[in-house]
């Protein structure tokens, strides 16, 4: 189901049957995983949303370097909803109050490398948001594992793919895979203190 929301939104088809099922097959590899490693619970709620959102963005960011804010936008909603749920639910206000603010940080330190470096679209800003907002229910120390794991990825794939020849230097880098994986790692990881 998820793999054909991920398809209507692509304005070209760039993706086979088969990497159809593979989307689909990693979109439930990560809901086991988080559900083994985060238990029942309104966190595996959260991320499994967060998870479910993640794969076809990545492939609409892989195909087109873009990231739907049809997609983006509405998941700030229910990841903020669900935190804020939990937050009540559990008087941990202080998850919420570090979630909210990593959001704004990563979505403004992203707009100002998108305004003076160039490279990052709006999509990346506001994906960054999201992921922040992810993130900062964990730790602070999730927020910089995670947003350094994504961008370490995006560096290793960029220069392997520069050696062997597979990629021009201008050609651009759809970052959004990259922040994805950084994050989910980083949440199936466990918090950092």
């Amino acid at each position: 189901m998820l793999a054909l929301w991920a398809r209507s939104l692509l304005r070209i088809s760039q993706f086979s049957p088969r990497a159809w099922g593979a989307s689909a097959a990693l979109t439930a590899i990560l809901f086991a995983v988080l559900a083994w490693r985060l238990g029942i619970g309104f966190d595996l709620l959260a991320y499994s949303y967060l998870a479910a959102v993640s794969v076809p963005l990545s492939m609409v960011d892989l195909a087109e370097q873009r990231l739907p804010s049809v997609v983006v936008l509405p998941s700030y909603l229910v990841l903020g909803a669900t935190f804020a749920i939990e937050a009540n639910r559990s008087s941990n206000h202080v998850a919420l109050v570090r979630a909210l603010v990593a959001m704004a940080v990563l979505a403004a330190a992203y707009l100002v490398l998108a305004l003076g470096l160039g490279g990052l679209g709006a999509g990346d800003v506001k994906f960054a948001g999201l992921l922040g907002l992810a993130l900062g229910w964990l730790s602070w120390g999730a927020v910089l594992a995670g947003t350094s794991a994504g961008w370490l990825l995006a560096v290793v794939v960029r220069v392997v793919l520069r050696l062997a020849r597979r990629v021009d230097p201008d050609e651009p880098l759809p970052l959004g895979p990259y922040l994805a994986v950084g994050a989910l790692m980083t949440i199936a990881a466990g918090p950092p203190a």
